[in-house]
């Protein structure tokens, strides 16, 4: 075996492992999305039994919150990192005792 069919093999494996990667991402982004969907809808029947406020708009206005809030937390994160040129690894050092 050449030295290059050994990288070959190891980026086959990289690339597999991206693609499984993703797909474990866009699971993750549709279970939130539903869970916020669920959460919404929960808590706009709630509101709207005990008030007189519509279901359905309340349920919209809701889910859109518990998806819009949490994903602009972590992108104002994301960016606040970035620009301070940080990441985890040199934020927390590892322990040599």
């Amino acid at each position: 075996m050449t030295e290059g069919e050994g990288f070959r093999e190891v980026r086959k494996d990289m690339e597999r492992a991206i693609r499984r990667l993703n797909v474990l991402e866009y699971l993750i982004m549709v279970a939130a999305v539903l869970l916020a969907l669920v959460g919404g809808g929960f808590v706009a029947f709630l509101l709207s039994a005990g008030t007189d406020l519509p279901l359905r708009p309340t349920w919209a206005v809701l889910s859109l919150l518990l998806i819009v809030i949490p994903a602009a937390v972590v992108f104002g994160r994301n960016r606040g990192r970035s620009r301070n040129g940080s990441d985890d690894a040199s934020e927390h050092p590892p322990n040599d005792t």
